[in-house]
């Protein structure tokens, strides 16, 4: 009672309906009606399901009730959304839900399902890789089977596909499918089929693998194969005789490595029988047959087959691919075992299986021992390689060393006194270059060839010969006109440091050269640097061969040039021919194609001071240019094509330039562009001014320092003319609110309203600012045209709707969500009267679906046609299908407790379903749709009231007929957060004042945590404790009369309240007179605790009498009313009603 009075909770109260809504989100075309929003609790029961608009995919789901719930999407089995499922704490403020946020459901595609089946059954292997692919054969997904052969693809989107399997080992009988997904899943009518599985073994002897055995593939004569097999031969080997009672499939041979493979064998029972006959000789086999099972996948046998209880050949070559060898020795140890003939060929006879060495030895060449092992499966043995040979040749000049590169390492070879040398080297790629020293190179010695590639041993009898090259260099002089006498070619050594020339006269046939050179970089150049040449000096790099048709040639004459600024010059010749080229600021040298004497003219944004100069190419002087004036220019754009445009240019102290533009070009977005230039020396501070009488300017003016330099757009002027706009609405409508705003935020915004004709006017504006035009009337839609100011006005629609019960009465609260249109979707809920009003529609098709708990509607959902301007009306009928429970919860003194959940199961036929409310801060719930002709179990929710530590009565049966429960009442006790702890110690009175109570935790048991006193008759109460589920010990201390027995009591603060009893006896005999004390004492024991706990607990103890005369009174109505107990007027909990 006391933990009932101290606590109370005051819980926001919310009647409204939440509404938790989306939409259905596909890009493609789906049946948004297949697919169904359910609603379920967090313990998974079902509150509501709806399914989507089948326009738009929106739905709703109406919530009534606050706490955690699970929307969920449950489509078509196959058909993938994302999210499946979303997790809501409906709060009533923050979640999505009562901020109207949506909450969609994203279509990524439907199933695709299948089987690859082993052909002529319905089952088949795991693990065949499955891909479906699109267009052009590509690859969409890919899956592996699982058992059975099923496979599934999923998130696949319409569209014609293909199926194709692949396995790295089997063959497929059918390996390609197509499949078509349209608006539902993909099924594919046959099965992708595997042919059949490879059976595989192995076959030895004596440890080493065998070739050439037969293995014969039979079946008992009764069985029937699903499928015939592939990859083998159908007929049995040559010599073998097939057992009674077996049917020959087919057969194969091992390979070298004993290795043999059934390539394709179709499930089922079989009987392999090994054979092998070799020339004159047949072994026998171990096992004489083996029988296996092929199922759904590979078979390898797990044993080996073995061939139990012979002349070899072999052939010596030159080199793998190469001749052989003839005449070449083979030895077997120390012993000469064979002699090679014409083509390379020896035998070996009588040979034991064994491991051996063979040594070959022939004339030229040498070879490395040949390790081999003999056995029944080499009858002819790998071919022996030579692995070195000779080499031979010549270099100019006794005693020169050769060095081979391309084995490990480089080798070095020196010749005879008459330059002959040798060497052995092994199979092979070989570089053979003359050694030089660097002495040698840099005096230009060099070889023919300097280097000679071999490969060995197709090169062994190569010619290798090197010689000492000598160079010779010659070429012609071509000259603008005669070359003339004197005129001579310098021949330098590139980079050598050596200052001498060689000289060559230039011939009359204007030719030269230069003989007996040495290997080396030069440079050609001719004595007369006054004269241009195509390519200056020419460069030469003789290596191992002369060089011919050197070509210098002269391009021109030269001419230098020291400018103040680049420009551009004309040079004019005598004869009247011309040529020009730019000039760079400083000094220059330029080349003139014609001989004799040329005018310098300037070209370009500069005025120079110089006039008149004349430049001699016989006479060579530096020309020079200094600028004194430059070309400052800008644009003007202007919106017309005005003829009285001109920019004036004043300085301090000059006269006022004026400059007329004419001849504009044409100009983006339809504007003309004017072009100005005004020559001004540099340094001046200039003010640009443009002018019009049709145009205005911006900036106005325009002062700028004239730079040392041409500046071609320095300055640009906009010149524009006042903007007006002129708007309509179609059809004419009057009475519209026009709104015209600068988008840049720089005018004011200008309103209006068009008059009967629909026409307006706004401005002058501003023409360099952009504009939005806005035009609104109520009840109507205008629709921005593509000249600015027009619309196209549409009336909007409306839709009315009327929700009566079955007996024709207006129904409030349905809350009606409708949707559709362009993007359009409202939720409402009816008035008193039951009606609804869904106004500003724009044309199209609405879904429109009433829904209140308790209640089944006709129609369920409506599809409705809007016209423009159209007012439908539509009329539903709600019946009542379900059923509430109202009432109020409050403590057990009448206080209303809000926030406590509460829930109500079906029983016997009804069992499973459940529905649950939570308490709004008055105490008032309200449980909806419970099911007339169920019984339910009215009791706390679990592990959802932490708050509550029960109610009374713990369960209540409510039994539902066709009508409301009401003023039900459910008491509740609330949990405290402290306990109390009261006690008595037995013993004889005459103990008591020497004894004292230790309370201490069990977790800390040396620290105190109360010492007190006993009171009158051994009783005793402690300070209140936490309610934490901490572990206490109580122990006695203290005593007379010697030892004696104290007891100790342990407990855990888990309640609100406990009652300890502890012990004590001293050993010392007690005396008669001492009974009389300990009953007096026991006289005064009630009224001593009565006085104790009421001092501790006064302030309760007062609020509790006043409490329990409210319950009397409470319980004494309640007895004349046994479904509910309500409070009285000022704590009253009143049910809550919707």
């Amino acid at each position: 009672i006391l933990a009932a009075v101290l606590t109370i909770t005051n819980f926001a109260k919310s009647d409204e309906v939440i509404g938790c809504g989306g939409f259905i989100r596909s890009t493609v075309k789906i049946n948004y009606s297949r697919v169904e929003v359910k609603l379920l609790t967090k313990q998974g029961s079902h509150k509501y399901q709806t399914e989507g608009a089948p326009n738009n995919g929106y739905y709703l789901i109406p919530l009534y009730d606050k706490g955690e719930y699970v929307l969920k999407v449950e489509p078509p089995p196959g058909w993938i959304f994302e999210p499946a499922s979303v997790d809501l704490r409906i709060d009533g403020s923050t979640d999505p839900c009562s901020t109207s946020k949506d909450i969609d459901f994203v279509f990524k595609g439907f199933s695709v399902t299948g089987k690859v089946v082993s052909h002529g059954l319905e089952e088949g292997p795991a693990g065949v890789t499955v891909e479906l692919q699109g267009t052009g054969n590509s690859v969409l997904h890919t899956t592996v089977t699982g058992a059975g052969g099923a496979y599934t693809f999923s998130k696949i989107l319409p569209g014609d596909y293909s199926l194709v399997a692949s396995h790295p080992t089997w063959a497929f009988k059918q390996a390609k499918l197509p499949v078509k997904v349209a608006d539902d899943n993909g099924h594919v009518a046959r099965h992708l089929a595997v042919a059949g599985y490879d059976v595989r073994g192995e076959v030895v002897g004596e440890g080493d693998p065998v070739r050439g055995v037969h293995f014969v593939l039979t079946t008992d004569s009764a069985s029937r194969l699903t499928a015939a097999p592939e990859g083998c031969v159908k007929s049995a080997p040559r010599g073998f005789a097939l057992p009674a009672g077996l049917r020959l499939v087919c057969h194969v041979t091992s390979g070298e490595d004993g290795q043999f493979v059934f390539p394709t064998v179709a499930p089922g029972s079989y009987r392999l029988l090994p054979f092998y006959k070799a020339e004159r000789i047949e072994f026998d086999m171990a096992p004489k047959q083996a029988a296996f099972s092929v199922g759904h996948g590979s078979y390898r046998f797990p044993a080996k087959f073995q061939v139990q209880g012979f002349s070899v050949s072999g052939k010596v070559l030159e080199s793998p691919s190469g001749p052989g060898v003839a005449q070449a020795e083979v030895y077997l140890g120390d012993a000469k075992a064979a002699t090679t003939d014409a083509s390379g060929s020896f035998q070996l006879e009588n040979m034991k299986a064994g491991q051996y060495v063979l040594q070959v030895r022939a004339g030229g060449m040498a070879f490395d021992p040949f390790p081999v092992r003999v056995s029944p499966n080499t009858p002819e043995l790998p071919p022996i390689t030579a692995s070195r040979f000779e080499v031979c040749g010549t270099i100019e000049g006794g005693g020169r060393r050769v060095v081979v590169e391309g084995g490990a390492e480089p080798v070095s070879v020196t010749a005879d006194a008459k330059g002959r040398f040798c060497a052995t080297l092994e199979t092979g790629k070989y570089v053979l270059r003359p050694f030089l020293t660097k002495e040698e190179e840099a005096a230009g010695l060099r070889f023919v060839p300097s280097e000679l590639p071999l490969v060995l041993p197709s090169a062994k009898k190569a010619d290798v010969s090197f010689v000492r090259f000598r160079a010779e260099i010659q070429g012609t002089v071509v000259c603008v006109g005669k070359c003339g006498s004197g005129l001579k070619v310098f021949l330098r050594a590139a980079g050598s440091g050596v200052d001498a020339d060689v000289t060559a006269e230039v011939k009359s046939d204007e030719s030269f050269s230069f003989s007996g050179l040495v290997v080396g970089k030069y440079q050609l150049s001719v004595n007369r640097p006054d004269w241009c040449w195509e390519h200056g000096d020419v460069k030469i790099h003789s290596v191992d061969r002369d060089v011919s048709n050197v070509v210098l040639r002269q391009s021109g004459f030269k001419m230098a040039v020291s400018s103040s600024h680049a420009t551009k010059v004309q040079m004019v010749h005598s004869d009247g021919a011309s040529q020009s080229f730019s000039v760079p600021a400083g000094s220059s040298t330029h080349c003139l194609s014609k001989k004799g004497v040329y005018a310098v003219k300037t070209v370009g944004c500069h005025e120079f001071e110089e006039k008149n100069i004349l430049f001699d190419t016989t006479k060579p002087a530096t020309v020079v240019l200094t600028a004194s004036k430059h070309s400052v220019g800008g644009v003007v754009v202007a919106e017309e094509n005005v003829t009285d445009l001109f920019v004036s240019a004043s300085a301090p102290g000059a006269a006022v330039v004026s400059v007329p533009l004419a001849n504009p070009v044409p100009h983006a977005e339809n504007k003309f562009l004017y072009r100005f230039a005004v020559m001004l020396p540099p340094n001046a501070n200039v003010e640009l001014v443009p002018r019009s009488g049709r145009l205005l300017f911006n900036p106005p003016t325009f002062k700028l320092l004239v730079r040392d330099d041409c500046s071609k757009d320095e300055v640009h002027f906009d010149g524009r003319i006042g903007l007006f706009v002129d708007g309509r609405i179609h059809p004419p409508l009057g009475g519209v609110k026009v709104v015209v705003r600068d988008l840049g935020g720089h005018q004011p915004e200008v309103e209006t309203v068009s008059d009967a004709a629909g026409k307006f006017l706004v401005g002058p504006l501003d023409s360099e600012s952009k504009y939005d035009v806005q035009a609104t009337r109520e009840g109507y839609v205008l629709k921005p045209l593509g000249k600015l100011g027009h619309f196209e006005a549409f009336k909007f629609a409306e839709v009315n709707v009327a929700v009566v019960d079955a007996a024709g009465r207006a129904l409030s609260g349905v809350l009606v969500s409708l949707s559709g249109g362009v993007d359009y979707r409202n939720n409402s809920r009816t008035r008193e009267d039951g009606k609804l009003h869904f106004p500003n529609l724009s044309p199209g098709n609405y879904f429109l679906r009433p829904m209140m708990k308790e209640y089944r509607f006709t129609p369920p959902s409506k599809m409705v046609a809007v016209g423009e301007g159209a007012t439908v009306d539509v009329r539903v009928t709600g019946e009542r299908v379900a059923f509430s429970c109202m009432g109020s919860v409050s403590s057990i003194t009448g206080e209303a407790e809000a926030g406590v959940a509460l829930e109500a199961l079906g029983t016997g036929s009804c069992q499973g379903h459940q529905e649950e409310a939570q308490s709004d801060p008055g105490g008032a719930f309200r449980i909806r749709g419970l099911l007339p002709g169920c019984a339910y179990r009215l009791r706390l929710k679990q592990d959802a009231n932490p708050h509550v530590e029960r109610a009374a009565p713990p369960e209540r049966l409510l039994q539902v007929t066709s009508s409301d429960l009401t003023d039900v009442r459910v008491i509740v006790f609330r949990f405290f957060g402290q306990m109390d702890v009261t006690g008595k110690v037995v013993t004889e009175a005459r103990n008591l004042p020497s004894l004292k109570v230790r309370l201490v935790a069990d977790d800390a048991p040396e620290q105190t945590v109360h010492v007190g006193q006993l009171g009158p008759g051994g009783f005793f109460l402690l300070p209140p404790l936490a309610r934490d589920g901490r572990s206490y010990c109580l122990q006695l201390e203290g005593g007379t009369g010697g030892a004696g027995t104290t007891g100790t009591s342990c407990f855990r603060a888990n309640s609100s309240h406990r009652h300890l009893s502890l012990s004590y006896a001293p050993e010392a005999p007690q005396h008669a007179d001492h009974d009389v004390v300990a009953r007096s004492s026991l006289l005064a024991l009630p009224v001593t605790v009565a006085l104790l706990v009421a001092c501790y607990h006064s302030s309760r103890i007062l609020g509790l009498v006043s409490d329990l005369v409210g319950v009397l009174r409470g319980l004494a109505k309640g007895s004349e009313n046994p479904t509910g107990s309500p409070l009285d007027s000022r704590r009253k909990a009143k049910a809550r009603r919707t």
